[in-house]
């Protein structure tokens, strides 16, 4: 086949994974292309662009992966990952997801420096390869940090992923966030200009807010004021400048509890509670402050669905309609479509009480090929680690170093 790459690649994103794991080996031209990350990326593009995605579920200890197919309306388990751990101390969260990669990170719920004792791993759940991060330095103040917090996202500018690891570093009476960022390339963390801010809000990120959007990824910070006073706002990081800025929040009521979740490429902002929800899409990235958000619905749930105990919007579909998941009150999880411009709903899937997940432990993804160069594939081993390997990698480490070197990967 002699057609030009520009012809051939914009065939090839159609394809589905399968076929492009065999076309890499017709020649080693192909073979090339097909594992550029420019390619992944326009493909990883276009999945989203037509409603293409995966439901990843997680508890404590497990995480469980779906295929769903908007056009039929199927929702099907691919995958079940386990961390036996009879004793329950011990947690998988999801950090981050972008261009078919997860961030995971295993932490020790009774260690009290548990801050710094994690094992940090980026995922491919489709083709199951893992690869595990060297930690982050932690400085000499480790049971001082109130929070320690994470980024996922691509710098399209070095074609090369990144993490950036926030955490709160207390000296005397007046503490500071530090920032690293670490760069799989070069498996390595560098520290960047810390971050003047009081605080990040709580309850923590669902896993729906932990997708990147436009190069960025975003948190909701606080500052305190006069009288205790507390003021929220977005706090935005750049991937490829690894720079910050504040982008204003939507006009809440005072006593909404908000949550971030990035639906079909768009940063959002919904209401948490069980009664309604209401749902604001971010334009133009915040440049202008009062037309930055726009309304996208209402929506009593009580009316429609009884008691809801939890729910998590999860994709805009092209025909206008939105995949929500709710928790209602029979424990199960239910997938529901919802037409905005009719006030319509219906029910696609439910999952039994077995699952025991909740809607904001749930976020999609974009089935990919990229391969992390290791070999290794997530099972229990990867998440076995003693104290003092993690100690030894992190804790000598002091706040003046400039960066670190993690060395137990192979780079990509």
């Amino acid at each position: 086949m002699n057609l030009p790459w520009d012809i051939l690649s914009d065939i090839f994103i159609r394809l589905p994974l399968k076929s492009l794991a065999r076309f890499r080996c017709v020649n080693h031209s192909w073979y090339s292309q097909l594992k550029c990350p420019k390619f992944l990326k326009a493909r990883n593009d276009y999945a989203v662009e037509m409603g293409k995605f995966n439901l990843m579920f997680h508890n404590q200890n497990h995480i469980y992966t779906f295929s769903y197919d908007t056009s039929l309306s199927t929702c099907e388990r691919t995958s079940h990952i386990e961390y036996p751990d009879e004793s329950n101390e011990k947690e998988i969260e999801v950090l981050g997801c972008c261009n078919g990669l997860v961030l995971l990170r295993h932490i020790d719920l009774m260690d009290d420096a548990s801050l710094s004792y994690v094992i940090i791993i980026l995922w491919n759940p489709t083709t199951n390869e893992c690869k595990r991060l060297p930690n982050p330095p932690i400085g000499k103040q480790v049971k001082d940090r109130n929070y320690v917090e994470y980024g996922f996202g691509y710098d399209e500018q070095i074609e090369d992923f990144k993490v950036v690891h926030l955490t709160q570093a207390s000296y005397g009476r007046w503490s500071r966030c530090e920032v690293y960022v670490y760069t799989l390339k070069a498996n390595s963390w560098s520290r960047v200009d810390s971050v003047d801010i009081d605080g990040l809000h709580y309850p923590r990120s669902c896993d729906m807010g932990r997708w990147p959007v436009n190069g960025g990824f975003y948190w909701i910070a606080q500052l305190e004021r006069r009288n205790f006073l507390h003021v929220f706002f977005l706090l935005r990081f750049e991937f490829e400048t690894e720079e910050f800025d504040a982008v204003p929040l939507p006009d809440f009521d005072e006593n909404a509890i908000v949550c971030l979740c990035v639906l079909g490429g768009s940063l959002c902002c919904f209401c948490y509670g069980t009664d309604v929800i209401g749902l604001w899409e971010l334009k133009d990235n915040g440049e202008e402050e009062e037309e930055s958000w726009t309304k996208v619905f209402i929506i009593q749930l009580r009316e429609h669905f009884g008691k809801v105990s939890s729910f998590m919007p999860l994709q805009f579909l092209k025909n206008g309609k939105i995949v929500l998941l709710l928790k209602l009150a029979d424990n199960c999880l239910h997938i529901v479509h919802y037409d905005p411009k009719h006030s319509t709903f219906g029910t696609i899937y439910a999952h039994d009480e077995s699952l025991r997940a909740s809607a904001f432990s749930t976020s999609v993804y974009v089935e990919s090929i990229f391969s992390l160069g290791t070999g290794t594939y997530l099972g229990k081993v990867q998440w076995e680690a003693s104290h003092e390997e993690d100690w030894s990698n992190s804790s000598e480490e002091d706040d003046d170093n400039e960066n670190t070197d993690g060395g137990d990967g192979e780079e990509d």
